[in-house]
């Protein structure tokens, strides 16, 4: 007797269950260098990008399923997170590059001033103010954590 053959839906279903732990793993990843962001979201957004790669899937191409997944499951967690990011991408990497500079100049046991950080990046200090202000407008605040906010409820 012939073992019963399964439908396109089963079939989908149980490459989509198959290939989770790949997800998990990959928004894992992902969540420990933006830790603010809700794993789950980044798994549910994982999820999204390997069903994207079922459906563009195409065997005779050569391409394995678990490449074709990788690729668009990292995908999709990127364009998620520049989705939900306020900040353009020049920006943040000033921030990163910004962050490096300062700590540059801890490690030598000095605070440096603006002007001097802005000319370590190379460019004008009207700019790195406007950009460090963005990155500060950015940042969320919690309510809770607000002592001014607790002495006006109170």
């Amino acid at each position: 007797m012939a073992a019963p053959s399964l439908s396109l839906a089963e079939t989908r279903e149980a490459l989509i269950l198959a290939h989770m732990p790949q997800v998990t793993l990959l928004a894992r990843r992902q969540h420990r260098r933006c830790p603010q962001v809700e794993l789950e979201d980044l798994i549910s957004v994982g999820t999204i990008g390997l069903i994207q790669a079922l459906d563009r899937f195409d065997p005779n191409r050569g391409l394995k399923l678990k490449t074709l997944a990788e690729h668009r499951i990292r995908g999709a967690l990127l364009d998620y997170l520049r989705c939900i990011d306020p900040l353009p991408r020049n920006v943040r990497r000033f921030q990163k590059q910004r962050d490096a500079v300062v700590a540059e100049f801890a490690r030598c046991g000095n605070i440096p001033s603006t002007e001097e950080i802005a000319t370590a990046l190379g460019i004008p200090t009207q700019r790195y103010q406007q950009w460090s202000l963005m990155i500060t407008a950015s940042n969320t605040v919690s309510i809770e954590d607000s002592p001014r906010v607790l002495r006006m409820a109170g």
